[in-house]
């Protein structure tokens, strides 16, 4: 599918102007100029030359006037801020200058010779002529120089077709000259109008495309944190904020392959509360969790260094993964957690084994070999929880598990 972009015919119009305003204040000006001269050597000897200064300097006043104002249009950006202003502005300084030349032929016929004064219709219909180059980009302003010039000045010819021998038929030629240029200024001014066309499509396909490739790289960057966000809430517990059972799985799977690589020991500790349902029936699930958070808090006051962690294995069941420990460095955690979960003393009026809730563990540290999975550590530690609950629960049990 191909791209496209309507374009208005005022950002048209403007970029044309822009154009305009930009290539050609200085070489139109320049057309009149050399005009300008070439009528001054043609009527020095001719006329007055206190007429020839006045009527050269009226002209390169207006033409600096335009340049001028050009100018200041350039600066200011006018073409893209007040575009329909600035045209007519233009075409009314084209049409002030088309009327000095025109009036300027007017004026010399009451003074020239025959010879002499087609010589200035001739320099007056080359500056027509060679202006199609470079006014024809907003072919309003064109139209409005030529006109005031060509067409008036054939008028001039055929309104005085017996003062001169030759005015009909310069007349009839300056006529067709005129159509000529319209149709020559027209096909200029479409191609033109394509070129800038064509130029606004790919700028603003380039700002599309700049403004798609931002919203892509702030929409990938939105996929990317909600992606982190679904990965963190897949392996966070949403009740303790601790990790969960996936989270323990992938993180002994890289632990115990650096255990494998190093020799380090890896340490377990499986906690359980004491008669967790006896307390739900008593004091409500409210309650239990309030319980099961206080728990977590202990948990991660214990797993202080890095890599360690603790997890919701699921329900009142939890866990420590406790990267390089030994058996005592993993008891005397264990230790910590029943002192600090104990001296919570949250009452626990139907327990069998004290009046506050506490907590069974079982503890496992070992050196894994090549052949030992997370599962089997996970299962023997769950036997060194279940032999502390069979010895009357709130004790610590130490697995006996070498792979």
């Amino acid at each position: 599918m191909l791209y496209q972009r309507k374009i208005e015919d005022k950002a048209l119009l403007a970029a044309k102007l822009d154009l305009q305003v930009r290539n050609a204040r200085f070489s139109s000006v320049g057309v009149h100029l050399i005009g300008v001269a070439a009528m001054m050597a043609l009527l020095w000897f001719q006329l007055p030359q206190n007429l020839i200064l006045t009527a050269a300097g009226t002209m390169v006043a207006v033409l600096l006037v335009r340049t001028l104002r050009m100018t200041q249009a350039q600066h200011k950006d006018w073409a893209h801020r007040y575009p329909v202003r600035l045209l007519w502005e233009m075409t009314v300084g084209a049409l002030v200058t088309g009327m000095l030349w025109s009036g300027a032929i007017f004026w010399l016929d009451g003074y020239l010779p025959d010879q002499w004064f087609y010589v200035a219709v001739l320099i007056a219909a080359f500056i027509a002529i060679v202006a199609v180059s470079v006014m024809t980009i907003v072919l309003q302003l064109y139209l409005a120089y030529l006109f005031s010039t060509l067409v008036p000045m054939a008028s001039w010819l055929a309104f005085h077709y017996d003062a001169r021998p030759y005015n009909l038929i310069i007349a009839a030629v300056m006529t067709g000259l005129a159509v000529i240029l319209s149709l020559i200024g027209g096909w200029m001014s479409r191609s033109f109008a394509e070129l800038v066309k064509v130029n606004l499509e790919r700028t603003a396909m380039a700002q599309d495309l700049s403004d798609l490739t931002a919203s892509l790289r702030v929409r990938n960057l939105q996929l990317q944190e909600a992606r982190k966000q679904l990965s963190e809430m897949a392996t966070v517990d949403e009740l303790t904020g601790l990790r969960n059972r996936r989270a323990v799985n992938r993180l002994l799977d890289v632990e115990l392959a650096r255990s494998k690589r190093s020799g380090v020991p890896i340490g377990l500790v499986m906690i359980d509360v004491d008669h967790f349902k006896l307390y739900n029936d008593t004091y409500g699930h409210p309650d239990g969790d309030e319980v099961l958070q206080q728990l977590a808090e202990v948990l991660m006051s214990v797993t202080s260094r890095a890599g360690e962690m603790a997890a919701r294995m699921g329900g009142e069941e939890f866990i420590l993964v406790l990267p390089g420990s030994t058996q005592n460095k993993a008891l005397n955690s264990a230790e910590m957690i029943r002192e600090r979960f104990n001296a919570l003393q949250i009452p626990h009026k139907t327990s069998l084994t004290a009046e506050f809730v506490t907590v069974s563990q079982g503890v496992l540290s070992c050196v894994p070999n090549l052949e030992t999975r997370g599962e089997a550590l996970i299962s023997a530690v769950d036997k060194a929880l279940y032999e502390s609950k069979q010895r009357g629960r709130n004790a610590i049990s130490l697995s006996t598990y070498v792979p």
